[in-house]
């Protein structure tokens, strides 16, 4: 596999890589690529990550 183009930049997929290296990263992502969704959580756990989310949005807004 090609590690850098000709201009010394790094090839797509390790940019890409580097990209959902971290868990919010990976998220966004997801959604902005609308990739295909992980297998469906268990009720209980979708709640929490939603409240979560929520939370975090929250906390966004507060600080900016």
């Amino acid at each position: 596999m090609i590690k850098k183009n000709k201009a010394g930049h790094p090839s797509v997929s390790k940019a890409f890589r580097k990209l959902i290296h971290s868990e919010d990263n990976r998220r966004h992502m997801h959604k902005l690529l609308r990739l295909a969704v992980e297998p469906a959580l268990p009720p209980t756990l979708a709640s929490l990550l939603a409240a979560i989310d929520l939370a975090k949005q929250g906390k966004t807004e507060e600080g900016a």
